[in-house]
């Protein structure tokens, strides 16, 4: 499951408690006018008979109602069970208030009892249970004799207006949920197709640059090595020597750059945060160059155009410093923060060295973009003695 995915059902189970508390003071008011009703009304609460009977309905119906959360996350068939038990216990417990004191609440506790079932049962589920318990309050009141058919009709129909109002909000939310859910799917289908026509174009690049370049500069280099053994047979000037050797030279390092660039070409989707001490002491090892590397907070996976982008600008910074500043203290962080991830690069003195002027001096603006397209933001700009690159994004 993709983080995206993670993060819509985190959303949809946070409205989930919101909607929850929402309800709270409604079933506190619910309750509160149910047992002030009840403790005035004739026959009273006591503790025997049938007004010990009536005591025990109204702490049940309190009891289950105050204590019941009224959406619950999860689908499994343990909740369902559960969840329709105990909506039966309190429907009957509500059915025997309307039977035992029918001058009281009358159809208010099972009606609020056949809006929570709707609210939070499947349909399947809801009908049943709602059915019951409107049939029950039905049942108590003719039998009770309180009120006539039309006002007996008028209970059953306000007890079915409650449940479909409460279907409805519960098909509301779970519409929203799967449409979000839905939406993260296309989002993560969408990335996954970017990548893969990003990994097909990296590809084609590579196979370009092997079948192209590195084929040139190789044949390049034999010839340039045959002429060098031609000129050692020979009295050339010490000048001509010296250019053949300098230009085969050349060629073997443009023909180890370009294996180097199909190199990284085919293994870009592996490179991340993980990969920067390799990176680290690749610098070490070709340009003399000690970095420092530290990491705060608490490390945890980062997706893998994050990584790679997070890489890329640390290769990108440590290229800089190699080039200008070369023999500088350099200093790498990378913080783990609670939402978000900060990779910062320094360096403090340092001289310029012979390939300072190299470059297309669009390194960093490239990897400024990677970084832009993913939320974050890169600044690059002197600190002190030296030069510093932060980046932060968001995980």
């Amino acid at each position: 499951m993709s983080d995206r995915v993670k993060a819509a059902q985190a959303e949809a189970l946070r409205r989930f408690r919101h909607e929850g508390r929402q309800l709270a003071p409604l079933r506190v008011w619910l309750v509160a006018i149910v047992v002030v009703v009840a403790l005035t009304s004739k026959p009273s609460v006591g503790l025997s008979g049938r007004h010990l009977a009536l005591s025990l309905c109204l702490a049940l119906f309190v009891l289950e109602m105050l204590t019941w959360p009224i959406l619950r996350p999860g689908h499994h068939a343990g909740n369902v069970v559960s969840r329709v038990s105990e909506l039966t216990i309190m429907g009957a417990s509500a059915v025997a208030l309307v039977a035992l004191q029918p001058n009281g609440v009358s159809e208010l506790p099972g009606s609020a009892v056949v809006f929570i079932a709707g609210v939070a049962l499947a349909p399947t589920f809801a009908l049943p249970v709602g059915g019951l318990v409107s049939v029950g309050v039905a049942v108590a009141l003719g039998v009770a004799g309180k009120g006539g058919v039309a006002s007996i009709l008028a209970s059953v129909l306000l007890c079915a207006v409650l449940g479909l109002t409460g279907g409805l909000l519960r098909r509301y939310r779970l519409s929203q949920e799967r449409t979000e859910l839905l939406l993260a799917d296309l989002e993560e289908a969408r990335e996954d197709q970017a990548r893969a026509a990003a990994a097909e174009e990296r590809a084609s690049i590579a196979r370009d640059l092997h079948d192209v370049l590195a084929h040139s500069l190789s044949g390049l280099s034999i010839q340039l090595e045959m002429v060098r053994k031609m000129l050692a047979n020979t009295d050339a000037p010490d000048d001509v020597r010296g250019a053949v050797d300098g230009a085969a030279e050349l060629a073997k390092q443009g023909l180890a750059g370009a294996r180097e660039a199909v190199g990284v070409l085919r293994r870009d989707e592996q490179l991340g945060v993980d990969e920067l001490p390799d990176l680290f002491q690749h610098f070490s090892r070709t340009v003399n160059l000690n970095v420092t590397y530290s990491i705060t907070g608490m490390s945890r996976p980062l997706g893998s155009e994050l990584g790679l982008a997070l890489y890329r600008v640390a290769g990108e910074a440590l290229t800089n410093v190699a080039r200008h500043a070369q023999g500088a203290i350099t200093r790498v962080e990378l913080a783990f923060e609670s939402a978000s991830v900060r990779l910062e690069v320094t360096n403090s003195g340092g001289t310029p060295s012979v390939h300072a002027g190299e470059g297309s001096g669009w390194g960093l603006a490239g990897v400024r973009e990677r970084i832009e397209r993913l939320g974050g933001e890169l600044t690059a700009g002197p600190s002190g003695s030296g030069w510093s690159v932060v980046v932060s994004a968001p995980t």
